[in-house]
């Protein structure tokens, strides 16, 4: 044998005796490493298995610490992979489940059904409603492997052969199918346990406890559940939690952080703060002898999720929401069947939200339940109008045009123009709602007259007038903590950009609150916060806080306002446009009739905008009314804006401002009185 071919033999040796080496020296690690405490307790008769231990979700608070979103103690029930049937046993697996199931329903509580197939009155299998994604993944190659065109009645059969479920009715064996279904989306393992049904009585948690044998593998365990103490309160704000889907749990480091049994926060204040709001799991070790005993060692303690604290008043937020309602209510039985509505309230020296609610609205604590009704309805109960719906802002654009024309000279307090109802520019004649005769700023805001403005806008331009509603913060993101619209600043790039053409009507028209102008609620009132106070501008938020949930760290303070934006207004030039506004509120104005029994003075702005609708392929017409105001009068504190679909007149809608004024200040009131043994007054 020549050199060569002796050191190739010998290099080969060694190759195979370092694989061996590395291959044994593996499995050592394995099993004493990894598997150590198993193998360990083997030894001793005794199995030890590692189990996580769920965390508690933080809670939501409103400003003054009640709590708007909780968790309940309570029970579900489990797969534990370790006991349960091998997947390779349909039989017993199927025997388990409808049994579960049978047992479920005769104590009318309800189990985790997930197949997006139903059987109808007529017995027969319909795919269910707006669950597009469920459906196209029950027949993809990764479950059923079947063509896209496939029926309801072709999935459910082969879900019957996959699962040999012939001896099982229709009924049982979709039941079957939707619980084995549930397991696979949910990635049942040793480590995924599978949650059969997420809240069970005591009584059915004792029976199947009690009756192992019969419900191999299942078991109860104690847990929390989301609530909600009012789950009418602000739905759209604080959010709900739901099943983590897969592809949430691909999402950046999901994977590392979540399991399939957990659930996430899937809108408002739940999705935007789940970092937050996530506790961090524990972990036990769980002891079973050969004689059948069981015991268990929490080793990491679990750690709730930290407290949100919101800057809503849960109070202030309930006046809203009824006000808002009672309006909206009178308004569709007064035949306004698409009456609806907005209202928010901010803390004029902060931009904190006090309240924003909408109409119409849902049910937190019902709604998955109620998912698919509330998503078919035609009022649409889930939108946001509050932070997501742009509105024309009709006259309440009038006190923003002041400050633009005093501002930039084109005016002063003492000039005047005269309304003789109509106004002419290009080849139109454009109209005023009455005779003003000679009018001054102050006088022209209290007035609402269209002939002033129409004056002012041509004069400015539109560039001069979007210069000034910027700065207001309309057509402008907020800067709030949840999704919003931007809304639209009229003018000319914008109109291009849509394909169209800017005429000089439009800019006398966008100087009255109309044309292109489309504005939320959220920035009205941010837009009437900056007016209140002088110019400051504040980014809207709604969180307050972030604490760990024992209260003895702060994880997240946003008690020091954050400025957007400060303009320079001429004391004089404020004063007047504050004097017409409180001459909208005070004795004789648009608001009076709503405002006159308030302890507080109002200042306000009201607004009608017109809207056209297209309905079967004509249009049709009708009147928004719109509503900016602030109080008190001389020290403003808070700042309302509101609009409400199809009603006659901003005026019209003050009652609801006036019902948020009410409360407001006799609480505050009421605080004062008591943390202050001097006289107090309203106006403190």
């Amino acid at each position: 044998m020549n050199e060569k071919k002796k050191i190739k033999r010998s290099s080969v040796m060694i190759i195979i005796t370092l694989i061996i080496a590395l291959a044994l020296g593996a499995r050592l690690f394995f099993i004493q490493v990894i598997k150590g405490d198993y193998y360990a307790s083997v030894g001793t008769g005794t199995i030890a298995k590692k189990v996580d231990i769920d965390a508690s979700r933080g809670e939501i608070l409103d400003s003054t610490g009640t709590a708007l979103v909780y968790n309940k103690q309570t029970t579900r029930i489990v797969f534990d992979a370790s006991y349960f049937p091998s997947s390779t046993d349909n039989k017993a697996r199927a025997d388990i489940i409808i049994k579960l199931v049978h047992f479920l329903e005769s104590k009318k509580e309800e189990w985790n059904d997930e197949l997006p197939i139903e059987l109808n009155k007529k017995g027969e299998f319909v795919f269910s409603e707006d669950r597009e994604s469920d459906i196209t993944y029950l027949k993809s190659d990764k479950y059923l492997d079947l063509n896209d065109y496939a029926s309801a009645k072709n999935c459910f059969d082969a879900l019957r052969k996959m699962y040999e479920l012939d001896a099982y009715s229709d009924e049982d064996a979709r039941k079957i199918a939707s619980v084995r279904y549930g397991m696979v989306i949910g990635a049942f393992s040793v480590q995924n346990p599978f949650v059969f049904a997420n809240e069970v009585s005591d009584q059915t948690a004792a029976y199947i406890e009690e009756n192992k044998a019969v419900f191999q593998g299942v078991g109860a365990e104690a847990t929390t559940i989301r609530k909600y103490k009012d789950g009418t309160l602000c739905p759209h704000i604080l959010g709900i939690t739901g099943p983590i889907t897969a592809e949430e749990l691909e999402d950046g480091n999901n994977k590392e952080t979540y399991k399939m049994t957990d659930y996430i926060g899937k809108s408002g204040i739940e999705k935007i703060c789940e970092d937050y709001l996530m506790g961090k799991r524990g972990e036990k070790t769980v002891y079973s002898t050969s004689t059948g005993e069981v015991s268990s060692v929490i080793t990491t303690e679990p750690v709730q999720g930290n407290t949100v604290t919101l800057t809503l008043d849960a109070g202030l937020q309930k006046v809203a929401q009824k006000a808002l309602q009672k309006k909206v209510e009178k308004l569709i039985s007064a035949g306004n069947p698409k009456a609806a509505g907005a209202v928010v309230a901010l803390d004029v020296n902060s931009g904190s939200v006090l309240c924003a609610a909408t109409y119409p609205s849902y049910n937190n604590n019902s709604y998955i339940k109620n998912y698919n009704k509330l998503a078919a309805d035609k009022s649409a109960p889930l939108w946001d109008r509050a932070l997501m719906s742009g509105y024309a802002p009709g006259s309440t654009f009038k006190p923003c045009m002041a400050i633009a024309g005093l501002e930039e000279g084109i005016i002063d307090t003492s000039s005047t123009f005269y309304c003789n109802k109509e106004y002419e520019i290009g080849n139109i004649t454009l109209k005023c709602l009455g005779y003003h005769g000679s009018e001054n700023v102050s006088m022209a805001i209290n007035d609402s007259c269209n002939i002033f403005f129409y004056n002012v806008g041509n004069l400015l331009g539109i560039n001069k007038i979007d210069k000034y509603a910027t700065m207001f913060g309309l057509g402008q993101a907020t800067g709030i903590e949840l999704p919003e619209a931007t809304g639209t600043l009229a003018g000319i790039a914008e109109r291009e950009a849509a394909g169209g053409e800017w005429y000089i009507g439009d800019t006398v028209q966008a100087a009255i609150g109309q044309s292109d102008n489309v504005f939320t609620p959220l920035q009205l009132a941010n837009y009437c916060a900056t007016l209140a106070n002088g110019g400051t501008r504040y980014e809207a938020h709604l969180i307050k806080s972030v604490t760990s949930y024992d209260n003895t760290k702060t994880i997240l303070d946003k008690s020091e306002p954050k400025v957007a934006y400060k303009m320079s207004i001429a004391k004089q030039n404020l004063a007047a446009v504050k004097e017409g506004m409180e001459a909208v509120g005070g004795p004789g104005g648009f608001c009076w009739e709503a405002f006159k029994d308030l302890p507080i003075a109002c200042a306000a702005k009201t607004g009608t905008a017109q809207v056209k609708e297209k309905v079967n392929g004509y249009y049709q017409t009708y009147d928004n009314g719109i509503l900016i105001t602030y109080a008190p009068a001389d020290n403003p504190q808070i700042a309302i804006a509101q609009v409400i679909e199809r009603a006659d007149s901003g005026s019209s809608t003050a009652e609801v401002a006036a019902s948020v004024f009410k409360y407001y200040f006799e609480k505050n009131s009421k605080t004062k009185d008591t943390s202050n043994s001097t006289n107090n007054t309203l106006l403190g």
